[in-house]
């Protein structure tokens, strides 16, 4: 099996580590500041630095937003395992458990690939907060289908 991201997909993660994508400024507007600091075939590393405007008065981040934030981290997880140019994928199911609250300033992300198939990826991530305690993992299902 071919163990390289394909070059679309590899500009894609790579212009988002570099902070100057698309995907960043929406990603910016919609989740929060999320910067992927390193990626490899199956993983990813990011950081969430968390800001007011989704945390709820008592100080804690809204459980709903954290799993929005969780399709985002699984997709560009998926991503790292695509071959070709043509491939992209849809979340066909998410599970986010909640062991901790997170809370501001931030939270860091490790997310991997624990089984890429023909059809299906899987996916987990693991959120760490500011004690670089385990907060939050989600696991997550991605099916790949291919365009044009």
């Amino acid at each position: 099996m071919t163990r390289t991201t394909s070059a679309r997909h590899t500009d894609i993660l790579n212009g988002y580590r570099a902070g100057d994508s698309r995907f960043n400024h929406w990603a910016e507007e919609k989740l929060g500041a999320l910067a992927l600091t390193d990626w490899a075939w199956g993983e990813i590393k990011m950081r969430w630095d968390i800001d007011d405007r989704f945390v709820m008065p008592d100080g804690v981040m809204f459980g709903g937003h954290i799993a929005s934030v969780a399709d985002h981290v699984a997709g560009l997880t998926a991503m790292t395992v695509l071959t070709g140019d043509k491939e992209r994928f849809r979340t066909s199911r998410l599970e986010t458990n909640f062991f901790r609250p997170l809370t501001m300033p931030l939270a860091m992300i490790e997310g991997r690939v624990t089984n890429a198939a023909k059809t299906l990826i899987h996916v987990e991530a693991d959120f760490y907060n500011a004690d670089e305690k385990l907060a939050v993992r989600i696991h997550a299902v991605q099916v790949r289908r291919m365009t044009g």
